[in-house]
Order: C-alpha cells, then structure tokens, then sequence
C-alpha cells in the first residue's frame, strides 16, 4: 500500500484510569466498573500528554467496557486529538479485559493470602492456566494479535495514526506481540494508568520490566502482602525475646521510641493514602458502616463513663479503669492494612478512623481532667503530636502528590506499597521490646518474684478476656447491621471496633507507671501490646479459611455453558434458519443461558439489560440482528457475567 509521506504511521495506546474495582482491590476483569474521581483525573492527564506530543489521530479503537470508553472519551476532548471530529470511535470487544473467572469480583489480596504466592502466581500470570473460568495468557495474546494485525497494521501501512484504549491484562500480552515474544515469556508489567504510549514505549517497559530488579521488588510487594501480619507477630516476639534475655532495665530512650514510632506510622499512612481519595471517598461510605462503627462507640462511651464514675471513689481501682479506657480509645490509625489485607474497602476504614482519632481524645482530655485518676492528661495532649507527624503531614503529603501527579504517583505506590507494610512490622518489633518487662521469663518460668508471677498471669487473665469480649460484641453489632450479607464494609466495621490505637492507651498507661510503678500496670501493657499485634494473625487465619471454603464452593456450582450448547440454542431459536436472531430472540437466549449458569431464575429486568449490552457490543452494522459466529466468538473470551454486572449498573 502507498503510505503517506513514505512514513509508518504511529500507534499510541492508553490503560484506562483507576477503576472502582482498582480502589476497592478486586478483580474485574470483564465485570463492567466506571471510574473513580481520581480515574478521570488520570484520563485527564492522558488528553494532555497527548496534547503536548501534538499527536492527532486517523483511527481510534477502544474496549466495549466502559471504563475504557470513559478514558477514550475524555483523553480526546482534552486532548483534540482526532485529525476529523467525524472519525468513528469503534468497540472491539477483542481489546476487554481478561475474563477472570471466578475470580472476578473477588479482592486480590485475599486471594494472594489463600492461594498461597506460587498459587496465586500460576493462576494469574501461567501462560497456560487460567482462573477456573477464566481465560489465559495465550487465549488473550491470540485475540490481540488478531486485532493488531486486521486493524491495526493497515492503518500503519497507510501512514496514519491510531489509538488504543484498552486494559492491563491487554496490553502485557500485546507487548510481548511487539517484541516477537511468545506466551511463555509473559510476564505482569506495572504500566501506569492514563498514560499515552507508543509502540516503542510499551516495548521498553517490557524490556524494563523483565530485570532482576523489578521482578524482585515485585515479589517482595507480593510477600509482604501475603505474611506481613504474620511477620508482625513474629517481629513483637522478637522484640520480646531481645528484651528479656538481655534484662535492661529501661528499655529504648522514650524520645528516640517516640520518634522511630512516628518515622514508621508516618510511612505506613503516606502509602495507605497515596490509594485513597479522600475529596469523593468519604460520599462512598454507607451510611451502616457509619452507623455500626459510631453507635459502637457511643455505647462503649456510655458504659465507660458509667463505670469510671462508679469506680473513681476506689483508690485502688486505677487498674480497672485503664481497661475500662481501652474500650474508649479511637481506632488504631493502620486499621486501614487489615482492612486492606482481609478484603475490605481500605477507604471506610481510613476515614473514620482519622475522624474518631481527632474527635475522642478532646473527650478523654476533658472525662480525665473532670475526673481525678492518677493519669497525667498531659499524656493526651502528646497524642496530638502523634497525629501530625504520624497522620497529618503524611497523609497531606501524599494527597497533594496524588492531585498533581496521578499517574506516577499511582505507580509508584504499587511498585513501594511493602514499604508501608514493613513500616508496621518495624513498630510491632520495636513495641515488642520497650514493653516487654525485664524480669518476664523469670516471671513466667521461674517464679523469681511471686508478685510479678501473680501479675503477669492475673493481667494475661484480664487481657485475653477483654479482646476476646471486644470481638464478640463487634460480631454480634456487624451480624445484626449486615446480616448474613459478606460485605467488604462489614470488614471495615470490624477492625475499626476491635483495633484499639495501642499508644494512644500506651500513653495512658505510662503516665500512670510513674505514680504507680507496679507489675500490675507493667503487664496490663505488656499483655495488651502482644495481643494487639498478634491477635490479627488469628483472625487472618480464621477469615483465610472462611474465603477459601467460598471459593472451593464457588469453584464446585459454578459452571459455564459450553460453545456447543449456545450453538444449538441459537439455531433452536433461528426458526428462519437465517443465522441470525433478533433483540427478542437473542433476550430469550439470555435468559435460557442466565438459568442455566446461575442458580436462580433470571428476572426480566436483568435478561434486557444484557441484551441491551451485547448488541451494543455485536451489531457492528446496526442492522438489529446478532450472528451466530460473532455471539460465540465474544461468549468464548468473556462469558455473559450474568449474575455480575446487572450489580454494576
């Protein structure tokens, strides 16, 4: 063909901006999700790149989702980037998102937890396996491909310029492709989000990506994702262990402990909010987590407060209250990588713990200095150190640069997100040495003094029984608010009720060590310092196992239609053998195959909605029919995700 100037023209292609399903940490895959605020702010982005390369487009191709869509449509307003305002925008549902099976919908760090790094890493990134379900890495690079040569290499030929909207799970395989790479040589790449790249581009990140360097930062991201509440125990015993066997006294220099805590809690809050936005997250908050989380602490508030009252006339009752004001603390400000780990929204937890942070110890400072308790209110006050340098700063830092610059920003975050992890894990450590007392092997083993023995068995006593009392009123509080429904907020809930912020309490605590310096007190910390960052590797177990029977069972009474059997339900349906069924006909299919593959009957409502969604996607032609041979062919990439998207609308 006869190319314009003599010159190839130039191909540029876009991974959409963040997704819901990106913020909320679950497969998507072909479930049909918008974008977030922030997602458009990166297509945004996208437009103006485009703009500054002065790139103006011949063609434009774009995924049938509509996130993709949205993307494509912003990047070219912003952007002017088409040569005629007239040139078509065409679907192609070759270029959706990998079908991920049953999978979709799922949270992936759940899933990295229960399969288990090799498992996980085999399902998603195998060349030839596949999510039970699910499509592979060569079935994908066998489509694109496809594309690329019918649609993409002509206009090229042509010397004209064309874009690509697409996906991750589209663009890796499709690299490859361009560096005449098999399947075999994939690999995930960390391609940012709402960025303009062209085909050299994409073929240097496959080139960068596949370094020692990057596939080991990778895999620690992955590992620490995986065992990083598991290594928070194991980091508190070590700190224990180091701190009994060496016997000293004191412990770290109280100013330097301080200053390491807030170095680390700093850290772990700039990468928890380099994934939250919080200018639109805190409208997505339902107004249950709200309920269940504030009502709880207005009861615990209640009660505290009745109970202080009651208790203050005993001199010898200061013990008794310091448990009483570890139900009144606010939450712990990491309670968001629990959440973040153990499938919720990351973004409830967040927000409400920052607003509960600020809002009770004002209320502490004011029941401590009513109330006379041998604890030194100014212990409070230091508090709020804590939440400039440990929350403010951090967070106001990593929003700004989330704002001005969200494509790197986002890619950054997912390339150092276990430096937030380890962050955590270096606390746990460091907690586990300052308030390990001393003598605590001599304690537990040996008797060497009866009071201490007496003490730390009496405190470990009252410790289990008031986390294991906190968990059971929380379960009970989530299981009335949300049923039996497994909402990821009803994780959220949970871990702001039964997460405590253990230096707030600490602080408490040591203010009253100095009236008091007794065993009691010493062990009331101790103890609580341990069960705070090892109790959550026992509920991580007990939510790992409970997810894992979901998914086996998911797995057993899942199934999906073979091509064979849609083939003869079209032709049973084609009465005029013309081989082509209509918006009636092909809605009758719909739901035959919804009844089939689901294990309730579809509503009418959903049948027209997804019919609505394939002929917008098959009828290339307008002429109100669907074909047989298109019908199988996008069934056999992406399924009809029936009881999924109807959810989406």
């Amino acid at each position: 063909m006869i190319q314009k100037n003599n010159q190839r023209g130039k191909v540029y292609f876009i991974r959409h901006g963040e997704s819901t399903s990106n913020e909320r940490n679950i497969f998507a895959g072909v479930l049909d999700v918008g974008l977030t605020a922030f997602g458009e702010l990166q297509a945004n982005r996208a437009g103006l790149d485009i703009k500054k390369k002065g790139i103006k487009f011949d063609a434009v191709y774009v995924s049938h989702l509509k996130r993709a869509q949205r993307t494509c449509e912003i990047a070219l307003k912003v952007g002017g980037a088409l040569k005629n305002e007239n040139t078509p925008i065409k679907l192609d549902y070759r270029l959706g998102e990998r079908s991920f099976g049953i999978f979709a919908k799922k949270n992936r760090s759940l899933l990295q937890l229960s399969l288990g790094y090799k498992g996980f890493e085999s399902f998603l990134y195998s060349h030839s396996e596949a999510p039970p379900g699910g499509e592979n890495i060569t079935a994908i690079y066998s489509r694109v491909s496809e594309f690329y040569q019918e649609c993409i290499v002509p206009h090229l030929e042509r010397g004209e310029n064309v874009l690509v909207v697409c996906h991750q799970y589209v663009l890796e395989p499709l690299s490859l492709y361009l560096t005449n790479r098999p399947p075999s040589d994939y690999h995930p790449l960390n391609l940012p989000n709402g960025k303009a790249l062209n085909e050299d581009e994409i073929k240097s990140f496959q080139v960068k990506e596949s370094s020692g360097t990057a596939a080991f930062r990778k895999k620690i991201n992955d590992l620490s994702g995986i065992w990083g509440i598991l290594l928070n125990t194991i980091a508190f015993f070590i700190g224990m262990v180091l701190r009994g066997v060496t016997g000293i006294e004191h412990g770290i220099n109280s100013t330097v402990f301080i200053s390491f805590i807030l170095f680390f809690l700093g850290l772990a809050t700039f990468y928890t909010y380099l994934d939250i936005d919080f200018g639109t997250s805190a409208k997505k908050v339902s107004g249950t987590v709200k309920r269940v989380v504030y009502y709880g602490f207005i009861l615990r508030w209640l009660i505290g407060i009745g109970l202080i009252f009651f208790f203050q006339q005993n001199v010898n009752s200061l013990l008794i209250v310091i448990w009483i004001l570890w139900w009144m603390i606010p939450p712990a400000l990491t309670s968001s990588i629990p959440s973040m780990l153990w499938g919720g929204n990351l973004y409830p937890s967040a927000l409400l713990s920052r607003n509960l942070s600020i809002i009770l110890p004002f209320m502490l400072i004011g029941v401590l200095g009513f109330i006379n308790l041998g604890i030194d209110v100014k212990s409070l006050h230091f508090f709020y150190v804590i939440l400039i340098f440990g929350l403010g700063i951090p967070a106001i830092v990593a929003q700004i640069w989330r704002k001005n610059s969200p494509v790197d920003s986002k890619r950054y975050s997912k390339e150092w997100k276990f430096i937030g992890i380890w962050s955590v894990i270096f606390m746990a450590l460091l907690t586990g040495y300052q308030f390990t007392p001393e003598t605590i092997f001599q304690d537990i083993f040996f008797s060497a003094t009866i009071e201490g023995s007496i003490a730390c068995l009496r405190q470990l006593g009252i410790a289990i029984g008031v986390f294991v009392l906190m968990r059971l009123i929380t379960v009970f509080l989530t299981y009335i608010a949300f049923a039996k429904k497994q909402s990821p907020e009803k994780i959220d809930g949970y871990v702001l009720l039964v997460s405590p912020n253990f230096y707030l309490w600490a602080s408490l605590v040591s203010s009253a060590l100095v009236l008091n310096n007794s065993y009691e007190l010493k062990y009331a910390l101790f103890w609580t310092s341990l069960l705070f960052f090892c109790v959550p590797f026992v509920e991580q177990s007990f939510i790992k196992s409970t997810f894992i029977d979901k998914l086996l069972k998911t797995t057993l009474t899942s199934s999906r239609i073979s091509i064979d059997q849609i083939e003869y339900l079209f032709r049973t349906l084609d009465k005029d053998n013309s081989n082509d069924l209509d918006k009636n006909e092909i809605a009758e299919l719909v739901k035959i195959i919804g009844d089939k593959t689901t294990d309730e009957k579809m509503s009418k409502e959903v049948s027209s909605y997804i019919t609505t969604q394939l002929f917008q996607v098959l009828d290339k032609n307008n002429n109100k029919t669907i074909e047989l041979d298109e019908l199988k062919k996008y069934l056999s990439i992406h399924g009809l995700v029936i009881n999924l998207n109807i959810e989406e609308k």
